[in-house]
């Protein structure tokens, strides 16, 4: 058996492209089987070669390879292309249609740098792939021409509720809207309707409708109207040569969905091995609209004719419509809880008379069990039994998504989902799941659609807001209620590898010195945080900073966190890759996704092109670690790297070295496999880390491959010469000269920050680095500028270099502003940096790392030596005390109090290894 297809892409389910789009489902998981099982089962497969003509009187083909084959029998499943129709502009690019993988593959790419969807076409497919897009983080609209969603299948009433349903998801529903011109000029920048209106858009998906595709059959002289005509056996108006699928025409109806498709597969390989011995009568066609958080079924006749009874229910929820004929079924559609969905069915296809009043909401008031036998048929689409289900049960499912991989129920058009649900909850012996209130809030309702900016304008007191939106929801947005500090707010913005300009520096000045005491806090991922920020100044705060072009999306919890890098990347010599343009790619890539905005944990990530480690690169779940191999510069790569969570440990090994641009693949293989993945039950145990712990360094790296579906290169040879931070007169390779500011404890204020812009302005290029020890570095300082800055009085108060103890200095928020903190940390860690730069003078800069408790934002584990707040009891008395820390192993507790002398000891005996 020989299959030829045009794709060069093995046989996959495009009913699930939607869920590729939106990121629910990977490519290798659309595969209808691997390409060994089609070996081992005799099937020579023949991709990307196309079959261009048939001719039937020397039974042969040919091929867009320009080869020539010979057949005994000969099946077509050319199956439909998109109806697109020719509104001007359609051939620009950033507009696409929705019918291959290359087709979501290339949305994808341009959904990567845009912010708005257009989707024309509100029927089934164009519902599907808007919430794909919706969930992944664009602003969508939907443009349909009529009245009516999916007005094959539903009636008025339906699509009101359907399109109240998908407007609560964010999904903007325009309808009765024609769509005359797509405008811009080689890429789309909007679309006009026949009203005059514009909308103005970065991508437009033309879901359209299809059309039977007949081109081969047209070429090779087989009879064709709407749909290659075919008999009651499938067979073409050609001896030996059959057809199924939505290229066909059938007793002059074609179809469109996968059931009917299923049917005629069965038929026609019947009647290839024993020749036309079965009939195919025709099918019964339904529609499921498969868009999570709806629940959607429609079959046969749903608009009445005059001589049709019509019964209705609706409630808030739910809306059922049977349209009867003679006391036969003759259609019905189902909205909101399937239930009896299955006997509906059975209905519809016996023509059984409705004898029961109360036939269409009986399932939603009685409690009924069907008693299946094995043999049972559940899914039709797969023919999966009901003793199957049951098997995969015993052998541990527990989910629907545990059905579907074991036996494939459920999985192509969906409609069985329901009696599987209600199999699972019979038998399915389930252990009381662990409470995550922060998944559970998700699942509710994600936070990105629940217009909490929206509501930042209507809420009068900081009191009035829900608590789960205060204390979850308005950290998808790096706004922090923390209640050391309460009636404030403190802001987290967004500064990529650190780098901030003079512009962008000004505005934060600004609005810390207007809205926040004063304070600026350096963090040690090279960001900002605005504390004291009260309810009602919030918007004016966040539309501030958009102003310039910074964000404080997604800087807290379950989020990808800002990507840090050397803040020297792309000017010293020690800088071989620049990292820059790469995290900016990444943060394109997840920065608004909802897909990439719903992980188990936080995602902390840093990229490393140089050859001085200032970052503490292994210590993130994804580091990107300096290397070389075979001649070529890139990146090893570490994961499950970790500072809290039950300790600092460093990331493992994956023994992949990969290119640059490769790394944007990694990641994003890595975040989905995460999300797909990672535990969602214990936040004390949901990082990366446990995955891979759990997976294995092998099993998570093969697990990566059969994502990406390609082997990855194993590990080069490092490149890191040095760990630590760079302080001084720092010399470009450009001829210019880097000028450091040690900031200790990243202590710093508006009014500085302000002066430190107006310097990098005048003395520089206008740019400004932030380090993760908390430092900044003015750059592209040329010499004869030196002295002017180095004479301005901010270098009095911040010295360009410090004591060895100050500049490998890190500190996180401690008691004062951080609910979580134990001890007051920033001023203990100057207060111990100062002793010890008055007791020891040395040279060698030593890296302190303090966290003010066990979540690590200090990043102790990752230090010469670190410290952890804490509490200990000392003849009976409660003392503020620190773990120590030595090369991320934990050698002691001490009472604060003592520790200068206990790390001056530490010191003199040598028992830091540096």
């Amino acid at each position: 058996m020989h299959l030829f297809g045009e794709e060069r892409t093995p046989p996959y389910t495009r009913i699930y492209l939607t869920d590729l789009l939106a990121g629910a489902k990977l490519p290798n998981q659309l595969l209808l089987k691997s390409l060994q099982k089609f070996e081992e089962e005799g099937i020579k497969l023949h991709l990307g070669e196309k079959v261009e003509q048939i001719f039937p009187e020397s039974k042969k083909f040919i091929t867009s390879r320009g080869k020539t084959y010979s057949y005994d029998r000969l099946v077509i499943a050319t199956g439909s292309l998109p109806n697109v129709p020719r509104i001007p502009g359609y051939e620009k690019k950033g507009v696409f249609s929705f019918r291959t993988l290359e087709d979501v593959f290339g949305i994808l790419e341009v959904a990567r740098v845009s912010k708005r969807a257009v989707v024309i076409g509100g029927g089934l497919l164009g519902l599907e792939c808007a919430k794909a897009l919706r969930d992944i983080g664009l602003e969508v609209y939907v443009v349909h021409i009529l009245n009516i969603l999916m007005e094959q299948w539903l009636d008025a009433t339906a699509s009101e509720m359907l399109q109240k349903r998908l407007e609560g998801f964010g999904i903007k529903i325009l309808l009765n809207k024609k769509t005359e011109e797509i405008l811009g000029e080689k890429w789309v920048k909007g679309v006009r309707f026949a009203d005059g209106e514009v909308l103005e858009t970065d991508l437009v998906v033309i879901a359209t409708g299809i059309k039977p595709n007949t081109g081969l059959a047209q070429r090779s002289g087989l009879q064709v109207r709407r749909g290659i005509l075919v008999n009651d056996f499938l067979e073409t108006s050609v001896n030996y040569i059959y057809a199924v699928g939505e290229c066909i025409e059938h007793r002059g109806k074609t179809y469109g969905t996968l059931y009917p498709i299923m049917e005629q597969v069965k038929v026609c390989a019947k009647n290839l091995v024993y020749g036309n011995v079965e009939r195919y009568e025709g099918s019964l066609e339904y529609s499921v609209l498969k868009v999570a958080g709806v629940r959607l079924m429609s079959a046969g006749k749903v608009h009445e004719g005059k001589d049709d009874r019509v019964f209705l229910y609706k409630d808030e929820e739910n809306y059922r419509k049977a349209v009867i004929k003679e006391e036969v079924l003759e259609g019905f559609i189902l909205y909101g809880n399937l239930k009896g969905s299955e006997r509906f069915m059975e209905l519809l296809r016996t023509k059984g008379t409705i004898d029961d009043p109360f036939f269409l909401i009986r399932d939603l008031l009685i409690e009924e069990r069907k008693e299946w036998k094995p043999s049972d048929i559940i899914c039709n689409c797969n023919v999966v039994s009901y003793g199957e289900i049951l098997k995969a049960i015993q052998k541990g499912a527990k989910t629907l998504e545990d059905i579907q991989k074991a036996t494939k129920a459920s999985t192509s058009c969906g409609s069985c989902a329901v009696v599987v649900e209600e199999i699972l909850r019979k038998h399915a012996k389930l252990k009381p799941a662990r409470i995550n209130k922060v998944e559970e809030y998700k699942k509710q309702k994600h936070p990105f659609e629940r217009e909490l900016l929206k509501k930042l304008e209507e809420w009068k007191d900081w009191q009035e807001i829900p608590e789960e939106d205060r204390d979850i929801g308005l950290k998808w947005y790096g706004i922090f209620y923390r209640k050391a500090t309460p009636s404030y707010f403190m802001v987290r913005i967004r500064i990529t590898h650190g780098r901030l300009t003079s512009e962008q520096a000004k505005i934060i000045a600004h609005l810390s010195k207007k809205f926040g005491k004063n304070d600026v806090d350096l963090t040690s991922r090279q960001q900002v945080q605005l504390r004291w920020i009260e309810l009602k100044n919030l918007p004016e705060v966040l539309m501030a900073l958009q102003t310039v072009g910074l964000t404080t999306l997604q800087t807290g919890m379950d989020n990808i966190r800002n990507i840090t890098g050397d803040p020297l990347s792309g000017l010293v010599e020690e800088s071989v890759i620049d990292t820059i343009p790469i995290a900016k790619n990444i943060e394109r890539l997840f920065l608004g996704k909802k897909q990439y905005a719903d992980l188990p944990r936080k995602f902390n990530l840093a990229i490393l092109g140089s050859k001085v480690d200032a970052i503490n690169c292994k210590y993130n779940d994804l580091c990107f670690y300096l290397a070389q191999k075979d001649g070529l510069i890139g990146f090893n790569v570490y994961a499950g790297g970790k500072i809290g969570s039950g300790g600092p440990v460093a990331g493992f090994d994956l023994d992949i070295f990969v290119r640059p641009h490769e790394v944007l693949d990694i990641a994003k293989g890595i975040f989905e496999l995460y999300s797909d993945m990672g535990n969602r039950e214990d936040r004390n145990k949901n990082r990366l880390y446990f995955l891979i712990k759990e997976l294995g360094v092998d099993g998570f790296r093969k697990e990566l491959e059969q994502r990406l579906m390609r082997n990855l290169w194993r590990k080069g040879e490092e490149l890191v010469q040095k760990v630590g931070e760079r302080c001084g007169i720092i010399r470009q390779k450009n001829g210019l000269y880097a000028v450091s500011l040690v900031v200790p404890a990243g202590i710093f204020t508006g009014t500085d920050l302000e002066r430190v812009a107006g310097l990098a302005k005048r003395y520089g290029s206008g740019e400004i680095r932030l380090s993760t020890y908390q430092n900044l570095y003015i750059v592209n300082v040329p010499e004869e500028n030196l002295n002017g800055l180095l004479d301005d009085e901010l270098f009095e108060r911040y010295r360009i270099s410090n004591s060895p103890y100050f500049e490998g200095l890190m500190a996180c928020q401690g008691s004062r502003t951080c609910a979580f903190g134990v001890i007051e940390n920033k001023p203990d860690a100057i207060k111990l940096a100062n002793y010890l730069s008055e007791r020891l003078p040395r040279e060698e800069p030593i890296r302190m790392h303090w966290s003010g408790c066990a979540k690590g934002c200090g990043q102790h584990g990752a230090g010469d030596i670190g410290f952890v707040g804490t509490k200990v009891k000392v003849n009976g008395k409660v003392k503020l005390a620190v773990e120590v820390f030595l090369g991320g192993e934990k050698v002691s507790t001490v009472p604060l109090d003592e520790l200068h002398v206990y790390v001056e000891k530490l010191l003199k005996e040598g028992a830091l290894q540096l």
